[in-house]
């Protein structure tokens, strides 16, 4: 992709409506649940808002609000790739009215589409994305979360250019650590990416010792400093619920309200959407 497109779209604003994205270095650290969580949480605060599954290798989306397959006639492959436009056929609806879902075709072959290595496919891919965001606006969508495949896939790249903010979820491990150190130097980094970029760590042990919540703090510190002179935000912790593994061997991974995580979960939303909103506001 040429520097002068990718400038064109990222001072592109996309308006009223509010883009945040969810990004990891692998898969595991919960990057899915929680982009379906908040997702639903502005749903069901009565903002209308779509959640798109951009994990087009392993999309999971359509399992965890349980949409059976012969209900998605569209996916975001098909609009990716420029088969279709975003139309009210593209959005799938939830049992709340204000949620809606542009799903992922979760039977594809490497080499073949989205997954081709052709670079002509993964432009026309990119510039669909973001004229994608300006179609949903005009539909009167105020919310758009991407769930985003983890790692260096191309579409992730693209959706944070297009996007507001982007949280990076890690888990509290040496692997995850240095894999999201090195990723945002690769891509952020390297993308000027300056503003509205935020980190949490998910799955977290209640209990830390007083060494490994040290070592947590460190990691922290060592995240924003590797990230200057650009600005990445730390948001919170995220404990490990075993009550949401266990709702989620019955199918089931919406936090309840009552839960910790719940409460995390909206501290999180309401702090980087408070920041979106002053950016915007400047």
């Amino acid at each position: 992709m040429m520097e002068t497109d990718l400038k064109k779209v990222i001072s592109s604003k996309t308006g009223d409506i509010d883009v945040i994205m969810l990004h990891s270095q692998k898969g595991g650290p919960g990057k899915t649940t929680l982009s379906c969580n908040i997702a639903y949480e502005l749903a069901r605060r009565g903002h209308k808002t779509v959640l798109i599954d951009l994990d087009i290798a392993q999309p999971t989306i359509h399992q965890i609000f349980q949409i059976p397959e012969e209900a998605i006639e569209y996916t975001i492959n098909d609009i990716l790739l420029g088969k279709i436009q975003v139309m009210e056929e593209t959005l799938i609806e939830t049992d709340n009215p204000n949620l809606s879902l542009i799903l992922a075709e979760s039977r594809v072959d490497y080499g073949e589409g989205l997954l081709s290595l052709m670079k002509s496919i993964q432009d026309h891919a990119f510039f669909i994305l973001h004229e994608m965001v300006k179609s949903l606006q005009k539909f009167g969508y105020q919310y758009v979360i991407f769930d985003c495949a983890p790692g260096y896939r191309s579409e992730s790249v693209h959706a944070a250019t297009v996007a507001d903010a982007r949280i990076f979820v890690l888990r509290p491990s040496t692997f995850s650590f240095e894999g999201a150190k090195q990723m945002l130097l690769d891509i952020y980094k390297k993308m000027n990416i300056s503003s509205m970029n935020f980190f949490v760590f998910n799955q977290v042990p209640p209990d830390l010792s007083e060494k490994n919540r040290e070592l947590l703090d460190l990691w922290i510190k060592e995240l924003i400093e590797e990230y200057k002179p650009h600005c990445i935000e730390f948001l919170d912790i995220l404990p490990i619920s075993f009550e949401i593994m266990e709702l989620s061997m019955n199918g089931k991974y919406i936090f309840p309200q009552k839960t910790e995580l719940f409460k995390k979960m909206c501290y999180i939303l309401e702090t980087v959407i408070s920041k979106i909103h002053d950016d915007k506001g400047k």
